[in-house]
């Protein structure tokens, strides 16, 4: 996932606020909605990697700690193994 910082005036800030609020999002997600629709809206398109197509998901809320199986850190070097196997 990238950082983007992002200048403005005091009057913009509390628009983008107020915007957020409206549609019940935090002002990190609104902003990321409104370049989303802008997107579609002007048809721009980028190939995402796997990667990309995840953070959105969990960003979305469509992947959660209850439905994704982590491989990351030390979750992603375990494995369950039945005593006696030849694995």
């Amino acid at each position: 996932m990238k950082s983007l910082f992002i200048r403005c005036s005091e009057e913009t800030y509390e628009l983008a606020h107020s915007l957020a609020k409206k549609e019940s999002r935090s002002l990190n997600k609104q902003i990321i909605h409104m370049i989303h629709s802008e997107a579609e809206k002007q048809n721009i398109s980028i190939e995402e990697d796997t990667a990309e197509q995840e953070g959105k998901a969990i960003f979305s809320g469509a992947i959660t700690s209850d439905n994704y199986e982590s491989k990351l850190g030390l979750q992603g070097i375990v494995e369950t193994r039945k005593q006696g196997s030849s694995d």
